[in-house]
């Protein structure tokens, strides 16, 4: 039976950290054209960072797991802002179902922050490096 350890579930989150920032990076031009909007531009070059974040953590960075932690927190955050937006009503009613998606988005996020700080709880502390 093969045990979990703290350095596959890190691989995990760094591959889906790396998918996410591949699929944002072959978006990006087509927001630039599509878009024109400097906030919808900056969100997708924000977004780009998590495959340079994924590809650090695969290299084996201790600095990319931490950027890693604040990356997922800013994202979850910005995702509650929106959610927020939504509940509070603030958004006209077109783009009522833009933040019903971010609410559906929030989960991966939310997942991953949680297996990276899992991956960096006292339960894997003992566990020889292999």
């Amino acid at each position: 039976m093969n045990k979990i350890s703290a350095k596959s579930i890190q691989m995990f989150v760094a591959g889906a950290l790396a998918v996410c920032g591949f699929d944002s990076l072959i978006r990006t031009p087509y927001d630039i054209v599509v878009f024109k909007s400097v906030v919808a531009i900056g969100g997708s070059l924000v977004s780009d960072l998590a495959l340079l974040i994924g590809v650090a953590i695969l290299v084996g960075s201790k600095r990319a797991l931490s950027l890693a932690s604040i990356y997922l927190l800013l994202e979850i955050g910005c995702g509650l802002l929106m959610l927020s937006t939504h509940v509070f009503r603030l958004l006209p009613d077109g783009l009522a179902t833009v933040s019903w998606w971010s609410a559906i988005d929030l989960l991966s996020p939310a997942i991953l922050f949680a297996l990276l700080a899992w991956s960096r709880s006292k339960h894997f502390r003992d566990e020889p490096v292999a």
